[in-house]
Protein backbone atom coordinates (compact mmCIF):
# COMPACT_ATOMS: atom_id res chain seq x y z
CA UNK A 1 0.00 0.00 0.00
CA UNK A 2 1.10 3.21 -0.71
CA UNK A 3 2.94 5.19 1.82
CA UNK A 4 3.20 2.20 4.25
CA UNK A 5 6.42 2.02 5.69
CA UNK A 6 7.37 -1.29 7.02
CA UNK A 7 5.41 -4.14 8.19
CA UNK A 8 2.23 -3.93 10.03
CA UNK A 9 2.67 -3.72 13.29
CA UNK A 10 1.49 -6.40 15.46
CA UNK A 11 -0.36 -4.82 17.96
CA UNK A 12 -2.23 -1.04 18.97
CA UNK A 13 0.60 1.35 19.73
CA UNK A 14 1.72 1.09 23.53
CA UNK A 15 4.37 3.03 23.93
CA UNK A 16 5.73 6.68 24.43
CA UNK A 17 6.24 8.44 21.52
CA UNK A 18 5.08 10.54 18.08
CA UNK A 19 6.85 8.17 16.03
CA UNK A 20 7.89 4.34 15.37
CA UNK A 21 11.27 5.09 16.46
CA UNK A 22 10.48 7.49 19.44
CA UNK A 23 8.67 4.09 20.87
CA UNK A 24 11.69 1.89 19.96
CA UNK A 25 13.90 4.06 21.82
CA UNK A 26 11.27 3.92 24.92
CA UNK A 27 10.99 0.43 24.65
CA UNK A 28 14.89 -0.14 24.53
CA UNK A 29 15.32 2.92 27.28
CA UNK A 30 13.56 0.61 29.58
CA UNK A 31 14.38 -2.90 28.72
CA UNK A 32 18.40 -1.76 28.71
CA UNK A 33 18.25 -0.34 32.28
CA UNK A 34 16.04 -2.75 33.57
CA UNK A 35 17.91 -6.12 32.16
CA UNK A 36 21.05 -5.02 30.60
CA UNK A 37 22.13 -4.89 27.07
CA UNK A 38 23.29 -8.50 26.79
CA UNK A 39 20.21 -9.91 28.01
CA UNK A 40 18.24 -7.82 25.57
CA UNK A 41 17.10 -8.67 22.51
CA UNK A 42 15.74 -7.00 19.02
CA UNK A 43 12.93 -9.37 19.36
CA UNK A 44 12.29 -8.15 23.50
CA UNK A 45 12.01 -4.66 21.97
CA UNK A 46 9.95 -5.36 19.14
CA UNK A 47 7.65 -6.86 21.01
CA UNK A 48 7.49 -4.43 24.03
CA UNK A 49 6.75 -1.51 21.35
CA UNK A 50 4.00 -4.01 19.36
CA UNK A 51 5.78 -4.20 16.04
CA UNK A 52 7.15 -7.05 14.02
CA UNK A 53 11.17 -7.56 14.69
CA UNK A 54 11.45 -7.30 11.27
CA UNK A 55 10.06 -3.61 11.19
CA UNK A 56 12.31 -2.85 13.76
CA UNK A 57 15.21 -3.05 11.80
CA UNK A 58 13.68 -0.50 9.16
CA UNK A 59 14.18 2.27 11.82
CA UNK A 60 17.83 0.86 13.71
CA UNK A 61 19.97 -1.97 11.44
CA UNK A 62 21.49 -3.13 14.98
CA UNK A 63 20.51 -3.52 18.67
CA UNK A 64 24.23 -1.58 19.03
CA UNK A 65 22.97 1.45 16.52
CA UNK A 66 19.80 1.97 19.47
CA UNK A 67 22.01 2.22 22.50
CA UNK A 68 24.52 4.29 20.77
CA UNK A 69 21.34 6.51 19.64
CA UNK A 70 20.32 6.57 23.03
CA UNK A 71 23.95 7.33 24.34
CA UNK A 72 24.02 10.40 21.94
CA UNK A 73 21.18 11.69 22.86
CA UNK A 74 22.44 12.51 26.59
CA UNK A 75 25.47 14.21 25.02
CA UNK A 76 24.49 15.74 21.72
CA UNK A 77 21.78 18.08 23.23
CA UNK A 78 25.05 19.93 25.56
CA UNK A 79 27.47 20.16 23.02
CA UNK A 80 25.01 22.17 20.82
CA UNK A 81 25.04 24.12 23.80
CA UNK A 82 28.45 24.74 24.54
CA UNK A 83 29.20 25.47 20.65
CA UNK A 84 26.73 28.73 21.40
CA UNK A 85 28.14 29.00 24.72
CA UNK A 86 31.36 29.79 23.23
CA UNK A 87 29.67 32.64 20.89
CA UNK A 88 28.14 34.06 23.92
CA UNK A 89 30.24 37.09 26.12
CA UNK A 90 28.58 35.38 29.08
CA UNK A 91 31.31 35.26 31.79
CA UNK A 92 32.79 31.35 32.61
CA UNK A 93 31.03 30.88 36.15
CA UNK A 94 27.52 31.47 34.16
CA UNK A 95 28.97 29.19 31.10
CA UNK A 96 29.23 26.31 33.45
CA UNK A 97 26.36 26.84 35.08
CA UNK A 98 24.56 26.55 32.27
CA UNK A 99 25.97 23.90 31.33
CA UNK A 100 25.72 21.83 34.22
CA UNK A 101 21.80 22.84 34.72
CA UNK A 102 21.62 21.73 31.19
CA UNK A 103 22.88 18.28 31.44
CA UNK A 104 21.24 17.06 34.29
CA UNK A 105 17.79 18.75 32.77
CA UNK A 106 18.54 15.99 29.94
CA UNK A 107 19.06 13.35 32.56
CA UNK A 108 16.25 14.23 34.48
CA UNK A 109 13.50 14.49 32.28
CA UNK A 110 13.72 11.51 30.69
CA UNK A 111 10.79 8.69 30.99
CA UNK A 112 13.54 6.27 32.18
CA UNK A 113 17.23 6.97 33.70
CA UNK A 114 19.10 6.85 30.19
CA UNK A 115 22.25 7.98 32.65
CA UNK A 116 22.26 4.48 33.29
CA UNK A 117 23.34 3.36 30.54
CA UNK A 118 26.93 4.70 31.06
CA UNK A 119 27.31 2.43 33.61
CA UNK A 120 27.21 -0.69 31.65
CA UNK A 121 29.88 -2.76 30.26
CA UNK A 122 28.88 -2.45 27.18
CA UNK A 123 29.39 1.41 26.93
CA UNK A 124 32.94 1.28 27.15
CA UNK A 125 33.22 -1.06 23.57
CA UNK A 126 35.16 0.66 20.80
CA UNK A 127 31.89 -0.07 18.63
CA UNK A 128 30.34 2.96 20.27
CA UNK A 129 33.40 5.12 19.08
CA UNK A 130 31.55 7.75 18.65
CA UNK A 131 29.62 8.15 21.75
CA UNK A 132 33.37 7.89 23.49
CA UNK A 133 34.28 10.66 21.26
CA UNK A 134 31.18 12.79 22.67
CA UNK A 135 31.49 12.28 25.90
CA UNK A 136 35.34 13.02 25.79
CA UNK A 137 34.67 16.58 24.04
CA UNK A 138 31.47 17.54 26.51
CA UNK A 139 34.20 16.88 29.40
CA UNK A 140 36.63 18.88 28.04
CA UNK A 141 34.66 21.71 27.80
CA UNK A 142 33.39 21.51 31.08
CA UNK A 143 37.40 20.97 32.59
CA UNK A 144 37.91 23.96 30.32
CA UNK A 145 35.05 26.41 31.78
CA UNK A 146 36.09 25.23 35.33
CA UNK A 147 39.91 26.30 34.29
CA UNK A 148 39.06 29.72 33.42
CA UNK A 149 37.42 30.29 36.76
CA UNK A 150 40.31 28.42 38.97
CA UNK A 151 43.25 28.01 36.96
CA UNK A 152 44.21 25.12 34.54
CA UNK A 153 46.65 23.32 37.85
CA UNK A 154 43.82 23.29 40.03
CA UNK A 155 42.50 19.32 40.66
CA UNK A 156 39.19 21.15 41.07
CA UNK A 157 38.43 21.40 37.62
CA UNK A 158 37.70 17.69 37.25
CA UNK A 159 34.77 17.74 39.33
CA UNK A 160 31.95 19.61 37.53
CA UNK A 161 31.42 16.85 35.09
CA UNK A 162 31.45 14.16 37.24
CA UNK A 163 29.20 16.39 39.72
CA UNK A 164 26.65 16.32 36.81
CA UNK A 165 26.21 12.90 36.83
CA UNK A 166 24.68 12.66 40.38
CA UNK A 167 21.59 13.50 38.29
CA UNK A 168 22.04 10.01 37.59
CA UNK A 169 21.51 8.77 41.52
CA UNK A 170 19.34 11.55 41.71
CA UNK A 171 16.16 9.85 40.23
CA UNK A 172 14.28 7.11 39.96
CA UNK A 173 13.45 4.54 36.99
CA UNK A 174 9.85 3.64 36.88
CA UNK A 175 8.96 4.99 33.32
CA UNK A 176 8.07 8.04 34.64
CA UNK A 177 10.51 11.17 34.28
CA UNK A 178 10.65 12.85 37.34
CA UNK A 179 11.55 16.17 35.77
CA UNK A 180 9.50 16.84 32.17
CA UNK A 181 10.83 19.30 30.44
CA UNK A 182 9.30 23.08 30.05
CA UNK A 183 10.27 25.85 28.53
CA UNK A 184 10.33 28.24 31.93
CA UNK A 185 11.76 26.29 34.37
CA UNK A 186 14.97 23.98 35.50
CA UNK A 187 14.14 20.73 37.41
CA UNK A 188 15.00 22.33 41.51
CA UNK A 189 18.06 19.22 40.91
CA UNK A 190 19.53 20.63 37.99
CA UNK A 191 19.88 24.26 40.10
CA UNK A 192 21.01 22.36 42.96
CA UNK A 193 23.80 20.36 41.51
CA UNK A 194 24.76 23.66 39.28
CA UNK A 195 25.07 26.02 42.14
CA UNK A 196 26.86 22.87 44.46
CA UNK A 197 29.51 22.94 41.51
CA UNK A 198 30.17 27.28 41.55
CA UNK A 199 30.70 26.97 45.24
CA UNK A 200 33.19 23.99 45.07
CA UNK A 201 34.80 26.47 42.84
CA UNK A 202 34.52 29.11 45.08
CA UNK A 203 32.51 31.39 42.01
CA UNK A 204 29.52 33.52 42.88
CA UNK A 205 26.85 32.45 41.45
CA UNK A 206 25.38 34.52 38.67
CA UNK A 207 22.42 36.82 38.86
CA UNK A 208 18.96 35.23 36.94
CA UNK A 209 21.00 32.53 36.49
CA UNK A 210 17.98 30.19 35.51
CA UNK A 211 16.34 32.69 33.51
CA UNK A 212 19.50 33.16 31.41
CA UNK A 213 20.20 29.79 31.14
CA UNK A 214 16.86 28.83 29.26
CA UNK A 215 17.30 31.67 27.13
CA UNK A 216 20.90 30.11 26.09
CA UNK A 217 19.50 26.87 25.53
CA UNK A 218 16.20 27.54 23.60
CA UNK A 219 18.87 29.61 21.37
CA UNK A 220 21.27 26.53 20.73
CA UNK A 221 18.14 24.15 20.37
CA UNK A 222 16.76 26.78 17.24
CA UNK A 223 13.42 27.49 19.32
Amino acid sequence: MAGTVGRPRKNSPRRRGKTARDEILDASSELFTTQGFATTSTHQIADAVGIRQASLYYHFPSKAEIFLTLLMGTVQPSLDLASELSKSDEPPALKLWALVAAETRILLSSNWNIGRLYQLPIAVSEEFHDYHEARRALENIFRGLAAEIVGDDDPRIELPFHMTLAAIEMRDNTGVAPYPLVDDALPAPSVVIADAVLDVLHADLPENRGERTLDLVSTALGD
